[in-house]
This record gives C-alpha cells, structure tokens and sequence, in this order.
C-alpha cells in the first residue's frame, strides 16, 4: 500500500509524499510550554497544548498520515525597491489552501480504488503541529528558521496531509542538521525573530506581525518595511533555496507589488474582488490596510501625507494610531503639530498612545 501510495500521488504530480505512523507528539509538551512561558508563541496557535500533541484528538480513528508537499514560488525574484507594498510569495497564484486540499482529496479518491478508507485531509488551519506531522513523514528536517527544508524540494514548499484509518508503516526517518553553521537567515531576519541555535519567536516574526491584530510595538513597526502579508527573506537567503530560486519560470510575480493607495480607500467588496483569490487574503481589508499605513512611514511616502492626514478622523481607533506614526515617520514636523491639535478631540486610549508617539519623538 505504500509503494501505491507514492506511485498515486507521482501521477498526480505530487513529487514530495511520506507515510507517518507517529501519531502521538508528546515529546513536544515541555518545548511548547517553554515557548509559551517564554512568550515565544503566537494567537493563532491552538491553546490547549495536550490538543496538539494527538492527531486521535482531531481524528479518532487515525492510524497513519500521509504527508505531502507541493513546491512554490520557484524562479522568484524579491521586487525592486518601489512605492508599492509587497506580499509574500506563499500568496502568488491561488490560494494554497485551496489547491494542497484539492490534491489531497484527489490523492484519497484514487487511492480508494485500491482500499477503502476514512480520512480527514489537513492544510494549515488544524490544531495539529503541522510540521512536525509532516517532517516525522519525511518530508524534511528543520532549518534554523524554523521551517522544514526538503532534500530536493528546498524550504519553498507547501504541507498537506490526511490523517487515516489506514494500518501502514511509516517512512524511515533520520533527522539531520541542514544547516550547520550556516546563520545567514539569523543576521538576515529583520527583527532578529530567529534564534542563533535555531527556532523562532512567532510574535517577533515579520510574517506574524503582518497578520496579527494585536497592537505592534513601536519598535517593531520599522522593520516591517514595506510587507502588507508574509515574509520571505529568511527563505530567499537560504543557500538551500538558491537552485530553485534560480530556475527559469514563466510567473508574473509582480502582482505580489500592490497599491498602497489603494488599500487606503478600497471596499470590501472591491478587496475580495481584487485580492479573495490569495492565501493572505484571510486576514482581512483592515489589517492590509493597516500594513500599507505602516508601510507608507517606512518608505517616507510624503505625497502620501495628505490621504493619511484624513484617515485621522476614521472611527476604527486602530487605523488612527498606525496613521499617526506613519505621518510622525514621513513629516515630523507637521505630524507633531496636527497631531498636539487633535489631542482635545481624542478619546483617553488614542490619546495615551499620541502621547506616547510625541514622547518618542
């Protein structure tokens, strides 16, 4: 069954696939409660620890997994430096989601031909260890940035799995060090999120900060650059990556470089329209559009002061504060006295944190 298994999804143009009898991740328990005690952790993690560790707590019948991952943004290149801001290329083309759980079902709709079998396919929204499921199917060995580095794959990979009634032996596994001393992801990630010997802080994470809606510190803000959702730059750096990102593509990634201006006014309606099609569109106009506040300070925008200056007066008291930074890193000057002048219309928590940016100053 397992020699089908892979033989199914090769034809299916899934290169990468691994089988995975470990089901249960206790071993993980004192490294998660440390990230945890340690602040490390992010919100969009599952918040009961012990839920995690068992694929049985998310499908009682699971005997074995069957891992796979889909390769992207091959031949891409990061944007020139421009006006524009810019998303991750994990949300190029359609939304990954979509398409790793389309294959998977695909995958278990032909492997049924040959066995019947219950399953429950899985791409990144389970409360499941994702890439421990996958790199105990094979799939890969951790880098120090935290992501799963595949022997041929490299680290731009997508991770899909089915979790399964199916009694099959798992993949033989022998992790490995990929990185040695290599620490080119260490010094090269903006807020220095990655740690020396290898993990990550999740709240420190440029991607995360992207995504988040709790407050960003001030400190934090700078590093964002111009990244409206995700971050690449750990994995274009990778030496690991070099080959792929190397290749020659027919891709148009400069759809990933988007109108600041526009998400300032965009609707709904229009943001579904434009950009519903991507992974980085689960996150909301709002938050985008907070990003391109921030992104517009980074890049000292200042024909873009006046349409900020407006968004001073919008009633989502979060815009407001991520305005007024952005207008104090463009002018600061101007932005110091609009900013004092409006202090008297602001309600107590907007007007502690103009406050605050003005101590700064």
């Amino acid at each position: 069954m397992k020699q089908i298994i892979k033989e199914v999804a090769n034809k299916l143009g899934i290169d990468t696939v691994g089988i995975n009898s470990c089901i249960d991740y206790s071993y993980l328990r004192e490294f998660l409660l440390k990230r945890k005690i340690n602040k490390e952790d992010c919100e969009f993690e599952e918040v009961n620890i012990d839920k995690r560790l068992r694929a049985r707590n998310l499908f009682p019948e699971c005997k074995s997994i069957i891992a796979i991952g889909i390769p992207y943004g091959r031949g891409y290149r990061l944007p020139a430096f421009t006006g524009k801001g810019l998303l991750s290329v994990s949300s190029f083309g359609e939304d990954y989601h979509k398409r790793i759980k389309r294959l998977l079902n695909k995958l278990a709709e032909e492997l049924n031909k040959y066995l019947s079998f219950k399953y429950v396919d899985c791409v990144d929204t389970s409360f499941l260890i994702d890439k421990e499921v996958c790199r105990t199917a094979g799939l890969g060995d951790y880098g120090k940035n935290s992501l799963l580095i595949n022997k041929y794959q490299g680290s731009f990979i997508n991770l899909g799995y089915l979790l399964t009634d199916l009694e099959i032996e798992g993949d033989t596994i022998e992790s490995k060090d990929v990185c040695g001393n290599c620490n080119i992801c260490v010094i090269s990630c903006p807020n220095g999120a990655i740690f020396p010997e290898g993990g990550i802080n999740a709240r420190k994470c440029i991607s995360y900060l992207t995504q988040t809606k709790n407050y960003i510190p001030l400190n934090y803000r700078e590093k964002m650059g111009r990244q409206i959702y995700g971050c690449d730059i750990c994995q274009l750096v990778c030496p690991k990556n070099k080959e792929f990102l190397n290749e020659e593509t027919n891709n148009d990634y400069s759809t990933l470089s988007v109108d600041l201006e526009e998400l300032l006014s965009i609707s709904n309606k229009d943001f579904v329209k434009r950009y519903g099609h991507t992974a980085g569109s689960w996150r909301g106009k709002n938050i985008w559009k907070r990003n391109a506040i921030i992104s517009m300070g980074n890049l000292k925008l200042k024909s873009m002061f006046p349409l900020l200056k407006y968004e001073l007066s919008n009633p989502s008291e979060m815009i407001k504060i991520y305005t007024a930074w952005s207008l104090l890193e463009i002018d600061r000057n101007s932005a110091k006295d609009i900013l004092f002048n409006d202090l008297k219309y602001e309600n107590e928590s907007v007007k502690k944190e103009y406050l605050k940016l003005l101590e700064s100053i």
